[in-house]
C-alpha cells in the first residue's frame, strides 16, 4: 500500500541503517540519535546525491520511502532531496520489497506496479 506522509513526520522517524550502526555512527555515543533529520548530513555526501536530487527534481519522487516496523528501512536520500527542494509529502510503503536493490525499483502510481526504470539501478550497476 502506498500512502502519504508529511517531510515532518518522516524527519522525527528513526533511520534503520543508523540503529545498526553500520552506516552512521553519532558523535555522542552516550546519547545518540538516530532520527532521519540526524542522518541527513551524511547521506548529502555521498557523491551521486546530486544526480539524485537531479533526478527528482526533474521527475519527482518515483520510489516510495520504505516504513518497516515505524523507522525508515529504504530511503534517506529521497528525504535529503525532498527537502532540499522543498517537497512536504512524501509517497511512503510499508510493503517489503522483494528484491535486495528495492531503491532501484520505481513505483509507477498509475499503474500501481513497480520497474526497474530508476536511475538507481544504473548508478549501482552501469551495465543495465
Amino acid at each position: 500500500m502506498i500512502y502519504m506522509l508529511t517531510l515532518e513526520e518522516l524527519l522525527e522517524m528513526d533511520a534503520c541503517d543508523a540503529i545498526g550502526g553500520e552506516y552512521y555512527l553519532p558523535d555522542d555515543s552516550e546519547t545518540p540519535d538516530f532520527r532521519v533529520s540526524a542522518v541527513l548530513p551524511d547521506k548529502r555526501r555521498d557523491s551521486w546525491y546530486p544526480d539524485l536530487v537531479e533526478d527528482i527534481r526533474i521527475h519527482g519522487l518515483r520510489t516510495p520511502i520504505w516504513i518497516h516496523n515505524g523507522e525508515i528501512n529504504d530511503g534517506c536520500h529521497r528525504i535529503a532531496a525532498a527537502q532540499d527542494l522543498g517537497i512536504q509529502q512524501l509517497p511512503c510503503t510499508d510493503e517489503a520489497p522483494d528484491d535486495p536493490e528495492a531503491s532501484a525499483r520505481v513505483y509507477d502510481f498509475t499503474t500501481k506496479t513497480w520497474s526497474y526504470r530508476g536511475w538507481n539501478r544504473a548508478a549501482r550497476n552501469p551495465a543495465h
